[in-house]
């Protein structure tokens, strides 16, 4: 037996073993070698692993619900294709008429405030209808879920908990279902709890992630049940067998038989359904697709640095490698240990990567925006760590394949009789054209990192159309049978203004219902007499403010024409109204609105409102959007019970005035829950936070892609410059000059730069096309842009010739002619 398998060779474990022994003496032999190749790799396998690990979370991710592909979002389209609110007459007309669905449900937003133990909490909260769990296939972990009996106007005072806010208002008692709670002075029965985990719809479109569920309590004689009133997200399951074309084709035969029956109620749009999975992740799609691609050319950077690591190796090992081929190692057993070596690299690598991912997914979930969904759950897990392991593999083919095949191919008489200090042709050549792929990459990266960073340079110098600064912002709610009537919220508001104005340090303060950048919402109707399109449905919907008098002073939004509110605009005069100059334009032209007569809401009821003036327009949740319409009515004619309190401080620092601020509320009556405190530029700017995410990280990447571009480039150079060491000295001897030897060592650099950068221009135009949505200001061709990336890399590109060219100035001719 022992005869036989020494006639047949070792066995492909015993050969492997043989391989990772040798492989492992070769890289200790060469610690300056191998420490640079894992760190390369570790770089690069470690940011890959952490933009998936946010990628694969937030967008690949299947949703935690039954069948998550049937559930869709369901809607008016709106121009990018994603859906818009609907009233609820319209979502009765396609429950009961559609057959695409094997259910629907609606969600609308919620404001209760829970007073427990002399504390009021605003409470994270929506109303949905009564088929909403069953619809997400969800069961709960204590009690019951709603009914249809739940889901009436005289029924809904029934609630469902998260796992969280049980455990934490609650204690985890199960004893919990059938208590009986008070919310905003009325009482509410706990049904049951979810379990946990249940994972509540989060995205900037559908409401932060709540923590308690009512049902919606609706029906046709609801007052907000109007098919105007489009306030209610729509969801739905799709029925077995049924896709989402065949489901939009069905409820665009609805829509267009809704509006040949009411034509005063519908435009002429069309409604989409959209996979629930795309609607909550659509706005984050594409920032987290680029900052992907940009971490695939990082990968890509540092195979190509390895691989020049190598090759530069092994040209040092040929006269080894030669010598092995002599002795029997066959070619395909010295083309196996290479490819062994750079599979121990990639495993070093890629476990120093792991662990530089979990810390880069800290660092990258710290910077990131609150709009990305489900990003608290981005970790290194099984499907993570296989996606990493996918990756190396593919690294170590990328980098290994073609050194090792290419020392396989060597002659080994050649190879035994050549120097060692003398390079090969082919080896320089393929050495050179890496060295350009990481030149060129990594300017595709600088020229994505410029373009975000001076899209968002424009971005903060826009003028959203206020003045934020030195301006606090604090929410507060009136709600409960304190404040049933008006006149008590009225009231309310006077003596906080009153009180508030007193403060050591305000400037100014006012009150309004919302504010730009305050992540709430209420576009109505706008019908101006004489000027309403014969379908009113058509009319503009504008934003609506309901303020106190002082609310356009403090915010410091200039005044176009006519007047700002004031004393003389009380409950009892005449109703009136003040427009923004975009909303003047839009339903006047050129005329002149002042004294012109105006319905908000419905065209056909409510009071006619005089147009008294018109101030300048502000943008309400993006700068980089135009202006859009806006209104503002008195707060003593419109009254809100959800209120934002605007301080100007006399101090840079508006957010010293939030505790004495919070004091006098807590004094007029302590069951007024306060919440979202924030200074009012803090707002402006975390609706900046996608850009400003991605110029981050991009940015990021492209510093660290440049880096390993520029180490490529220094180790060709520094390699040329050995190699041609004696060729040196022996200009030296014969006369050069030193600014001979200058260009005789930055003539090959400069000659790979300026193919780096004409074919990474190239390419940069190329990609940085798919950042037009993100770019803000410029174009994603910008040139001042690009120009500044290819400078910026040829300095770069300079620099790390600067210890090649020292080396090569100091040769010694005597040592150089010696050594020949």
């Amino acid at each position: 037996m022992a005869t036989l398998r020494d006639q047949q060779g070792p066995s492909f474990f015993d050969a492997l073993a043989q391989d990772l022994r040798y492989g492992g003496r070769m890289l200790r032999r060469a610690p300056g070698f191998t420490i640079a190749a894992v760190l390369t790799l570790a770089l690069g396998v470690g940011t890959n692993t952490a933009i998936f690990s946010i990628v694969d979370t937030v967008l690949l991710r299947p949703l935690p619900f039954k069948d998550p592909d049937r559930l869709v979002a369901v809607g008016d389209r709106n121009p990018d294709g994603s859906t818009s609110n609907v009233g609820y007459l319209t979502f009765a007309d396609w429950r009961d008429r559609s057959r695409s669905f094997a259910s629907l449900a609606l969600m609308r937003s919620w404001q209760p405030t829970l007073v427990a133990q002399g504390e009021a909490e605003r409470l994270r909260a929506v109303r949905v209808s009564w088929t909403y769990f069953d619809m997400m296939g969800v069961r709960p972990q204590l009690g019951r879920l709603f009914t249809a009996a739940d889901d009436r106007p005289d029924g809904w005072r029934v609630v469902l908990l998260s796992d969280a806010l049980w455990r934490r208002r609650f204690s985890a008692d199960p004893a919990v279902v059938d208590r009986t709670i008070v919310m905003n002075d009325r009482e509410y029965r706990i049904i049951g709890v979810l379990p946990p985990t249940f994972e509540p719809l989060d995205s900037a479109k559908f409401y932060t992630r709540p923590e308690i569920w009512a049902p919606l309590g609706y029906d046709a004689t609801t007052k907000d049940a109007c098919r105007g009133c489009r306030h209610l997200h729509a969801f739905g399951r799709l029925a077995p067998g049924v896709g989402r074309d065949k489901a939009e084709a069905e409820l665009n035969t609805i829509r267009e038989q809704q509006r040949i029956g009411y034509p005063n109620d519908y435009d002429e749009s069309s409604v989409a359904v959209v996979g629930l999975q795309d609607a909550i992740t659509g706005d984050v799609r594409l920032p987290l697709q680029v900052l992907l691609a940009a971490v695939g050319f990082v990968l890509l950077i540092a195979c190509a640095n390895v691989a020049n690591l190598l090759i530069a190796r092994s040209l040092v090992r040929r006269r080894e490698l030669a010598l092995r081929c002599v002795l029997g190692a066959g070619r395909r057993r010295i083309v196996r240990q290479l490819l062994t070596e750079s599979a121990m690299l990639t495993a070093g690598g890629a476990a120093l990567g792991i662990v530089l991912a979990v810390f880069a997914v800290r660092t990258v979930g710290q910077l990131a925006p609150l709009s990305l969904p489900r990003l608290d759950q981005a970790s290194i897990d099984g499907r993570v760590l296989t996606y990493t392991v996918l990756v190396s593999i593919a690294s170590a083919l990328i980098f290994g394949i073609g050194p090792a095949f290419r020392a396989g191919r060597t002659d080994p008489q050649q190879a035994l009789a050549a120097d060692t200090r003398t390079g090969t042709g082919g080896s320089s050549a393929a050495r050179s054209a890496l060295v350009v792929l990481d030149l060129a990459l990594a300017l595709v990266l600088l020229a994505g990192g410029g373009l975000m960073l001076r899209s968002v340079a424009h971005m903060m110098r826009a003028d959203p159309g206020f003045d934020p600064s030195r301006v606090l912002s604090l929410q507060f709610s009136l709600v409960g049978k304190a404040y049933a009537e008006d006149e008590a919220v009225v009231t309310f508001q006077q003596a906080f203004l009153e009180r508030a104005r007193h403060l050591p340090g305000v400037e100014s303060v006012a009150l309004a219902g919302q504010i730009p950048f305050g992540a709430n919402f209420d576009c109505r109707g706008f019908h101006a007499q004489g000027r309403m399109n014969a379908n009113t449905a058509e009319d503009p919907c504008v934003q609506t403010y309901g303020t106190s008098a002082d609310y356009l002073r403090v915010m410091k939004i200039p005044l176009l024409a006519g007047r700002y509110f004031d004393g003389r605009d009380t409950r009892t005069s005449a109703p009136v109204l003040v427009i923004s100059q975009a909303t003047a334009r839009q339903v006047w032209g050129d005329a002149n609105p002042i004294g012109s007569q105006v319905r908000i809401g419905s065209a056909q009821d409510g009071p006619w409102r005089t147009v008294v003036g018109v101030v300048g327009d502000t943008h309400h949740s993006d700068v980089t959007a135009p202006a859009g319409t806006a209104l503002y009515l008195p707060e003593t004619q419109f009254t809100d019970s959800f209120l934002v309190a605007v301080v100007k401080s006399a101090t840079n620092d508006p957010s010293t005035l939030a505790a004495p601020v919070r004091s006098i509320l807590r004094d007029l009556d302590p069951s007024v829950p306060v919440y979202s405190v924030a200074p009012l530029d803090t707002l402006v700017t975390d609706a900046r936070s996608q850009q400003v995410f991605v110029m981050q990280v991009l940015s990021g990447f492209a510093a660290l892609a440049v880096l390993l571009a520029a180490i490529g480039l220094y180790g060709v150079v520094s390699y040329t410059v050995a190699q041609r060491t004696r060729e040196l000295g022996i200009r030296i001897a014969l006369g050069a000059q030193r600014a001979d030897l200058l260009r005789l060592v930055l003539s090959k650099g400069a000659a790979l730069v300026v193919l780096g950068l004409i074919s990474g221009l190239l390419a940069a135009f190329i990609s940085t096309q798919y950042l037009e949505t993100l770019v803000f200001g410029i174009s994603p061709g910008d040139p001042l842009t690009f120009g500044t990336a290819a400078v910026l890399l040829c300095v770069v590109a300079l620099v790390s010739h600067l210890v090649p060219i020292r080396r090569a100035l100091a040769v010694d001719p005597t040592v150089a002619l010696r050594e020949q």
